[in-house]
């Protein structure tokens, strides 16, 4: 589905008018800004595990809570959220966004062990496939080899306490609510497994796309004031796994030959080790 497709969908379905609306974000969900108070996600092809994150998310408060039942109309779904102004730029104190997810954590095992909410595991190894599926010709055969051998190796040390994950709590998923907790948006990819890779996405967004000094050290520290120490280890191969991931998710969105040769140069300084920004 176009984004201008999944514009023209959410609109009909709210009885909007298109004039009025905007595609906000495009990825495997895309985001259209309705009016100036409300905003409609539209998951084409929604599956199984789409429809349980998307109840699950009912019983998190710290995930932007929808306004309605999801709509479905033309093989989608399309839910309504309230407009919020999503991102941590010009917040040099991200502990907050750390304790936040820390509650997130807490409230989610309360949860598992009720037997509360029915979520899959988080498979990076099968987002990956399904990434580079979409995308043939990125990479080459023996560079998507590389990346999936080394996707395995490191999520397999990516260990510690089970959590319900939001999964992709990088800075532009947050809203930073000066009246409340900061909200976590866009709960796409909620899902069980260590509690450690939540942190992740935002270290790697910071560290690689960020466009000063890591705010990271701030987010981790507000974790770990609410939730005791995060084992180092288990974190450095949880943001291995996710810049691995950055890649994959990267390649269908190659549009031109620049684009396509930043994805190899992203892929060569994740499996090397090297630093670097990836900011183009």
């Amino acid at each position: 589905m176009s984004p201008d497709e999944a514009l023209a969908l959410a609109c009909a379905a709210f009885d909007m008018d298109p004039a009025g609306a905007s595609v906000m974000r495009a990825a495997d969900a895309i985001t259209v800004a309705l009016d100036d108070d409300h905003v409609a996600r539209v998951i084409p092809d929604p599956d199984e595990d789409a429809r349980r994150a998307l109840e699950a998310a009912l019983l998190l408060p710290r995930l932007l809570q929808r306004l309605d039942d999801p709509v479905e109309r033309d093989g989608a779904l399309v839910v309504a959220y309230p407009r919020v102004t999503p991102g941590l730029d010009g917040i040099a104190d991200l502990s907050p966004a750390g304790a936040s997810l820390a509650a997130h954590h807490a409230q989610g095992r309360i949860l598992l062990r009720q037997g509360a909410v029915d979520l899959p595991e988080l498979d990076p190894l099968g987002l990956a496939d399904r990434w580079l599926t979409r995308a043939p010709g990125v990479l080459s055969r023996d560079e998507t080899a590389d990346l999936m051998r080394a996707l395995e190796a490191r999520w397999a040390l990516v260990e510690g306490e089970r959590a319900v994950l939001h999964a992709d709590a990088h800075p532009a998923n947050w809203f930073a609510d000066d009246a409340g907790p900061w909200l976590m948006l866009d709960p796409e990819y909620l899902s069980i497994g260590p509690a450690v890779y939540d942190l992740a996405p935002l270290e790697v967004v910071e560290r690689r796309l960020g466009a000063g000094p890591s705010r990271f050290a701030s987010c981790r520290a507000g974790y770990e004031q609410a939730a005791g120490p995060v084992d180092g280890a288990a974190l450095a191969a949880a943001v291995g796994a996710r810049e691995l991931l950055a890649v994959a998710w990267l390649a269908p969105r190659v549009a031109d030959a620049a684009t396509a040769g930043h994805a190899r140069d992203r892929l060569a300084d994740a499996l090397g080790g090297r630093a670097g920004s990836w900011r183009t």
